[in-house]
């Protein structure tokens, strides 16, 4: 089995963690990640900031906010924003502007290209119907093969 790649945006919140005062253990927890990997991004991104002043409002969104937000969108790809604002306030208590939610998409760097290629890969039921073909046709899966087309040169071929 190959091993797991790990996005580089997940990556990216390692750093973001530990500047809060995150410890390692629960990055780990949180992310769903190894410790190697959390210490190995954290020898590429130094702790300190390079700017000498911060800038701009601190984000009113606690990590758990954030955590919510992504198991819902992880539920409901297609929420609308102001669907999402309504389950912020009622499960979690916190009310912020749909500026704010796009402002965290940009941070969690999701966009609509992201969230809508996954609502409409996510079918249950035609999964489980292929799912289902692929068995009658093939009942022991090393008879299947795969074959990838995506690097296709038309100068290489004969």
């Amino acid at each position: 089995m190959p091993p797991r790649t790990v996005s580089d945006d997940l990556k990216a919140r390692i750093p973001v963690l530990r500047r809060h005062g995150y410890s390692i253990k629960y990055i780990c927890h949180l992310l769903g990640v190894k410790k190697t990997l959390v210490y190995k991004v954290l020898q590429l991104f130094p702790l300190q900031h390079t700017h000498s002043k911060n800038t701009g409002r601190r984000c009113i969104l606690t990590i758990d906010d954030i955590a919510f937000i992504t198991a819902i969108l992880r539920h409901h790809p297609t929420m609308y924003l102001d669907e999402l604002q309504h389950e912020l306030h009622s499960h979690r208590g916190v009310f912020v502007s749909v500026q704010t939610l796009l402002h965290t998409f940009r941070r969690l760097h999701l966009n609509r290209k992201h969230i809508s290629a996954y609502a409409l890969e996510r079918n249950k039921e035609k999964c489980a119907i292929f799912m289902n073909s692929i068995a009658e046709i093939a009942p022991d899966p090393e008879m299947l093969m795969f074959g990838d087309e995506a690097a296709k040169d038309e100068r290489t071929l004969i």
